[in-house]
């Protein structure tokens, strides 16, 4: 990624928990049918792209029983391994669009011709579909995939301005074979990351985050060499041999924990770090994986948002493609850790209904440098939004209450209608409200599930 917003400038390219242990019940029972001679085919349909040998789609195995280049995955040691993409946080994203038979095509316009990749990743020319509801990372990456109805194909584009009906407009456009390895077989070209990788296979989806990952993702870091290894075909680095480089890949320690109650998108995320790891596939942003914030619905479900993991980048080991041992999944709830978490909130009601009053309640552990309020958040049309803010008391506790007001609407027949408001927050009937605590430097609390009746 070449983030702007971090000084760096643009180069001229020169070529829920139930649903978890399903998943995990079906894995188990495919690995006892192939050892009983069964056939037993696999509960959920994953779309995982390119073919099964691409490097994308192969297992990874550590080398080495350390990060001997933890310290070059961010210039803030203390800085956590984030998601850039989750609908918290889109700027930097890496949105996928699946096309449907019958969906419009329109054209493109390419803005810089000569950055576009001439082997066998180079765009035809053709018009590209026009999903619905289509729109890339608003972030000056601009990065947006487009996924043909028949799964074949993928376009790829980097500083997309636009994307409609109407047409395409970016500045690199890279049309990839979903059939195929995954990566150019010309040396040095380029594609819409700095390393030549495709957005489609290092990104993650939400659904993945559900339902299962079954490849390596892509990691982001500060800074890389100028020289680069299999399967990246080109670096826009500028550092020297002993740096990082692309197509280096990594994989989780096999022993990190996962917490029992832990969210099905943190298990299942963990689960693929240690058994597909990373590459590394642009530059220019701390410890980033990126993530295709398309479908906001779907990442409730998998419990996760930027700052919802804890890894370090010590966490992780240089590694090769091989077949590694069985991983626990899951740590047993033995091994709970006793320390109470910096930030809880508590609600006093699982349903409202309409003129009752919610009080909330929490408390935040540590230091808190100097903050005196804490955000009360809710999800409100795919995102985090603010309800209100509470006072924070010097014990650390903090305390608010609003009610459920009932307000009157005229419709366009004439009729009034009466709706469901809390505070500003417009609600219907039988829907659930998802409320959370945040505090500048410490992070969110847990999440609280009210349900609102009339």
């Amino acid at each position: 990624m070449l983030r702007a917003s971090r000084g760096l400038r643009i180069e001229r390219i020169l070529g829920g928990r139930a649903l978890r242990c399903a998943v995990f019940a079906a894995a188990a029972i495919a690995a006892a049918g192939v050892i009983a001679g069964l056939s037993v085919a696999p509960a959920i349909a994953i779309f995982r792209a390119f073919s099964p040998n691409s490097p994308w789609n192969h297992t990874a195995v550590p080398t080495a029983a350390s990060n001997p280049y933890a310290g070059q995955f961010t210039d803030r040691p203390d800085t956590p391994l984030r998601l850039s993409g989750t609908p918290d946080n889109i700027t930097y994203g890496a949105p996928v669009f699946f096309a449907q038979r019958g969906d419009p095509t329109a054209p493109v316009v390419v803005t810089q011709r000569d950055w576009l990749p001439e082997g066998d990743t180079a765009w035809d020319d053709h018009p590209v579909p026009v999903p619905i509801g289509v729109r890339p990372a608003p972030g000056p990456d601009g990065h947006l995939t487009i996924v043909s109805a028949d799964r074949r194909t993928a376009w790829d584009f980097l500083g997309c301005t636009q994307a409609g009906p109407i047409g395409y407009v970016a500045r690199v456009i890279v049309q990839w074979n979903l059939s195929g390895p995954g990566y150019s077989t010309e040396s040095d070209e380029t594609s819409a990351r700095g390393s030549g990788a495709p957005l489609i296979s290092t990104s993650l989806r939400a659904g993945e985050a559900v339902n299962g990952i079954r490849h390596a993702l892509g990691l982001t870091v500060p800074r890389v060499s100028s020289s680069y290894v299999y399967p990246a075909t080109h670096s826009d680095g500028r550092q020297g041999p002993s740096a990082l480089k692309y197509g280096m890949r990594f994989v989780l320690r096999p022993d990190y924990p996962v917490a029992w109650d832990a969210s099905v998108g943190v298990v299942n995320l963990i689960y693929a770090l240690k058994t597909y790891g990373v590459y590394l596939v642009d530059q220019g942003a701390d410890f980033e994986i990126d993530a295709d914030f398309s479908r906001a619905d779907i990442w409730q479900q998998a419990g996760l948002t930027e700052k919802t993991l804890d890894v370090s980048a010590s966490d992780f080991r240089p590694a090769v493609i091989g077949t590694p041992p069985p991983i626990p999944t899951i740590v047993s709830q033995a091994r709970r850790s006793n320390r109470p978490p910096p930030l809880r909130l508590e609600a006093n009601k699982r349903t409202l209904r309409a003129g009752a009053r919610l009080h909330l309640s929490g408390r935040v552990r540590g230091p808190r440098d100097g903050v005196t309020r804490v955000r009360i958040e809710a999800i409100a049309r795919g995102r985090w939004r603010l309800l209100l803010r509470a006072q924070l008391r010097r014990s650390g506790r903090f305390g608010t209450g609003l009610r459920l007001k009932t307000v009157v609407n005229g419709s366009h027949s004439g009729r009034q209608d009466a709706g469901l408001v809390l505070r500003r927050l417009r609600l219907r009937a039988g829907s659930l409200l998802r409320l959370r605590a945040r505090v500048r430097g410490v992070g969110h609390s847990n999440v609280v599930h009210v349900r609102i009746r009339r």
